[in-house]
């Protein structure tokens, strides 16, 4: 039963580096690489952008996703049915702040993907077809800015549950190889 809870440990902060270092490179890196080489080309670097944050905010967020809400059910059950004496560390002063952060990343990532992606597709090809329109322009950057500011929150909040993840890493290890103290003589 530790190997399953070690390998659910494992699974959650590979999915969360996932999701998280993804957010960084895709949303800052690759968003600065991509508008600054294809200045002179703007049709080609939106069509970039859109295709690399469609596989990323639909495919591999969702899937980072099941794995986590995966590897926090299994602890929770650990913990609950009390398999192989798995005790869940606490670390905070809140008994459930990780899964109340992973919670509301997951909502956003799903407004995100669901939401707010597809109306931003049908604004930029609105966009597309009236270059003139200043208005759509507009919407369009309200649109992203929106995005930017969730990223921001998400990866904030991703941050947030490594640093819890890896105090209770660290609380396990040291529960599971404490020794109890010598007698005083």
């Amino acid at each position: 039963m530790k190997r399953l809870i070690y390998f659910s440990n494992w699974l959650y902060l590979f999915s969360l580096s996932l999701w998280v270092g993804g957010m960084f490179l895709l949303g800052i890196l690759a968003e600065i690489v991509v508008r600054v080489k294809l200045k002179e080309q703007p049709q080609m670097a939106s069509n970039v952008m859109n295709g690399l944050m469609d596989i990323f905010n639909v495919h591999i967020i969702y899937w980072c996703m099941g794995l986590m809400v995966a590897a926090v059910l299994i602890r929770f059950f650990a913990d609950r049915l009390g398999w192989g004496g798995y005790v869940e560390p606490v670390v905070t002063k809140r008994r459930y702040t990780k899964e109340v952060f992973l919670a509301i990343m997951v909502v956003l990532a799903i407004y995100i993907g669901s939401v707010l992606r597809p109306q931003m597709h049908a604004m930029d090809q609105q966009k597309k077809a009236n270059p003139e329109n200043i208005q759509l322009q507009r919407q369009f950057d309200t649109y992203h800015s929106q995005l930017t500011w969730l990223y921001t929150v998400n990866m904030i909040l991703g941050l947030g549950l490594f640093w819890i993840h890896g105090k209770e890493m660290t609380r396990f290890r040291e529960s599971r190889q404490s020794t109890p103290p010598a007698p005083a003589s």
